[in-house]
């Protein structure tokens, strides 16, 4: 496991400071649970996230997504919510660069070769 998912406190002089895991709440550090853990289990993952988090996996991957845009959950676990937010670009990347041309159609600006 990260060490940073343990709270620590630093002591400076008289004040007391928190880590940014700390700034973490309790559903954020569950979501970022789950997809450390999901693989584990026969059910689908949408199935899990229904069963886990009563909520629709249309709004469990909004949660997912504000959570690792946070630098609280950076703090939290590194190497999970980099290679969540790589996975996330190269799924948006992929997005972008496909054609929306009907099969058949000429792609356009060229003519139709007959």
């Amino acid at each position: 496991m990260c060490e940073t998912r343990y709270p620590t406190v630093t002591v400076i002089g008289p004040a007391v400071t928190a880590t940014p895991a700390d700034q973490l709440g309790e559903l954020a550090r569950h979501v970022l649970a789950f997809e450390h853990e999901r693989a584990r289990h026969d059910r689908t993952k949408e199935a899990e996230i229904r069963v886990e988090f009563d909520m629709s996996p249309a709004r469990y991957y909004q949660v997912l997504n504000r959570v690792i845009d946070s630098p609280a959950a950076l703090a939290y676990d590194p190497q999970l919510v980099t290679r969540l937010q790589r996975l996330r670009y190269a799924r948006t990347t992929a997005r972008a660069a496909r054609s929306f041309v009907a099969p058949g159609a000429a792609p356009e600006g060229r003519e139709e070769e007959r």
